[in-house]
Order: structure tokens, then C-alpha cells, then sequence
């Protein structure tokens, strides 16, 4: 599994992420099968992409007829860990954690059970689209403990990010999503992932100006 998950690029992964809420929404429409050229139309992915993702992980599809949606949907959701229930703590600061619903941007499976802040002031609000109070940075051991959670999201600033993470991974975390500028550095036996908004931005400003580069970018 190591080997075959050190295989599949970043990139397949995040376009099978694409592939899933494109086939949910066709299979809320009434749809049953489509090729891979439908999927393409509605991603803006290419076919042979598509074909070639996908078979990284198996045969999915009866040539002539394409792929059977249901079928699909629910195999993508097992390999993208989708049908198992994350339990995740959001760590961070101020007006962030009271202005956005992280719940509304995270896949499916991934459950957020605690939110901590590092802002005092904080402490005691209810987030209502959580349904959950911001409870104090000191608790983040216990919290980790008492709600089995799995994954911390880091969105502390960037000269406190690397202690967060030791304290999430010393607590038992298994995943950290680091939403901060800095760089960290978890165990080999810890997901990592650098979630950087400027890297992302940068990529497209780069391939704006690149066009060519763009289009082999995507594979």
C-alpha cells in the first residue's frame, strides 16, 4: 500500500477528488453511466487523463458503454478514505476561526469535533455552523484524547506552527493540514499536508504565462 500510494502523484489524487463531486452531482440528476469524454466535458480534464487516473487504482468501465456511476462514485469515496469518519481538530487564531465554516470545505469523512484558539477572547464562542464552542489552546492534549481525533488543522501563525504540530503529533494525531506560511516537519509515520495559498496562486499566475506549461501542469 506504501509503495502504491508513494506512486500516485498529488495531482492524480486531487483530480479524483474532482472526478467524485462531478459523478455525485450527475448521479443527483438522474444519470447512470457516462464515458469518460462526459466527465471530461463537465472537469475541463482531458479523457485520456481521466482513463489513466482511474486506472491507477483498477478497471472501472465496460469499453463501449463507459462507466457506471454509482459503482465509480463509491470506489473513488474508498480510496479517497471518504467512508471513514475523520475526527479533526482546528487549531488557530482570532477572526479566521469565527468567520469561516471549515466544515463546508473538507471532503467527505472528515469530521470536525473540537476547535481550538490561541485568542483568549475567543474562548466560549459558539461557532453555530459547527455547533461547537472555541475551546483554549492549553486543552489540546486533552481534546486529542477525549475525542479520538485523527487530523489537525493548523492555522496558527506561522511562528507558532511547528510547536502546534509537535504538540498535535505528541497528542496522537495521525494527519496535519498546515494552512500556515512556515514549513513543518512531522515523523515519516505522520501525513503531511502543506496547504500554502501563495503556492497555489503562484502555480497559476505561472501558468497564465506559460500556457504550454499549463497544459502539461495538469498531468
Amino acid at each position: 500500500m506504501q509503495k502504491m500510494r508513494d506512486e500516485i502523484s498529488r495531482r492524480t489524487i486531487a483530480r479524483m477528488a474532482i472526478y467524485y463531486n462531478t459523478l455525485k452531482k450527475m448521479l443527483a440528476e438522474g444519470e447512470t453511466t457516462c464515458p469518460s469524454t462526459q466527465i471530461g466535458q463537465r472537469t475541463g480534464i482531458s479523457s485520456s487523463i481521466i482513463r489513466k487516473d482511474l486506472s491507477c487504482f483498477g478497471e472501472f468501465g465496460t469499453k463501449g458503454v463507459g462507466y457506471r456511476i454509482d459503482f465509480l462514485l463509491q470506489w473513488i469515496g474508498q480510496i479517497l478514505g471518504y467512508t471513514t469518519v475523520w475526527n479533526t481538530v482546528v487549531v488557530g487564531m482570532g477572526m479566521p476561526l469565527l468567520t469561516l465554516n471549515y466544515q463546508s470545505f473538507l471532503p467527505p469523512g472528515f469530521c470536525i469535533a473540537a476547535v481550538l484558539d490561541m485568542n483568549e477572547q475567543n474562548y466560549g464562542v459558539l461557532l453555530p455552523e459547527l455547533g461547537l464552542p472555541i475551546e483554549s489552546l492549553q486543552n489540546l492534549e486533552n481534546v486529542v484524547f477525549e475525542k479520538k481525533i485523527s487530523i489537525g488543522l493548523v492555522a496558527v501563525p506561522p511562528e507558532k506552527a511547528q510547536t502546534v504540530t509537535d504538540r498535535l503529533v505528541v497528542a496522537g494525531v495521525i494527519g496535519i493540514a498546515n494552512f500556515t506560511q512556515a514549513q513543518v516537519r512531522v515523523p515519516d509515520n505522520i501525513s503531511l499536508t502543506q496547504i500554502n495559498a501563495g503556492s497555489m496562486m503562484s502555480q497559476l499566475s505561472y501558468d497564465l504565462a506559460h500556457p504550454v506549461a499549463a497544459l502539461r501542469s495538469i498531468v
